[in-house]
């Protein structure tokens, strides 16, 4: 959904072919990823979760960008409305790790909190955000500046945590059992 939005961003912002490129091919990476999850769905599962997948993937950026198409006539308030969504949407996606946190430090184990995924969330957004600098791009900026410092925030929480001695006794509680998001 995101990489999809944000090519249409950069499709709608002059100057912003890097963002429409390396998003548009995040859209071919993403569409394969969900093709092969797809295929390992349980089959008592498998209608539930293809709908949340167009819903997410399909009909939620067809309305966005249906909507601002239609809704705005100047190209830049076009940019602009598609910028503050994909933003909100980026800073969404840099901040949904932070939900391992509480687990890790109640159990002060990291296992739960994957090294690579905290690094390369750090890398991305100061990648980003350094791009945007070079452009002036706020809705550039903004998420990625954000999820630099979320992914750095990650970083430190895992170098502090990483050789602490497990709480075996608020891991079983952490790790109580939850309803699944598709029941």
């Amino acid at each position: 959904m995101g990489s999809l939005l944000w090519t249409y961003y950069g499709i709608v912002t002059p100057g912003e072919y890097l963002v429409s490129t390396v998003n548009g091919f995040g859209v071919l990476a993403e569409s394969i990823y969900v093709l092969i999850f797809l295929f390992f769905v349980p089959k008592p599962r498998i209608l539930k979760t293809v709908a949340l997948v167009l819903a997410l993937n399909v009909i939620f950026p067809v309305i966005m960008i249906v909507g601002t198409r239609t809704a705005f006539g100047y190209a830049k308030t076009r940019s602009n409305s598609m910028g503050f969504i994909c933003a909100a949407l980026n800073i969404i996606m840099y901040g949904s790790p932070l939900s391992a946190i509480k687990t890790v430090v109640k159990t002060r184990s990291v296992k739960y909190m994957p090294f690579w995924l905290s690094f390369l969330l750090f890398l991305n957004g100061a990648i980003w955000a350094v791009y945007a600098l070079l452009l002036h791009d706020v809705f550039l900026l903004v998420p990625n500046g954000m999820g630099f410092f979320l992914g750095t925030v990650q970083l430190l929480i895992y170098t502090f945590y990483r050789n602490a001695k497990p709480n075996k006794e608020d891991e079983e509680e952490a790790l109580a059992p939850s309803l699944p998001l598709l029941s």
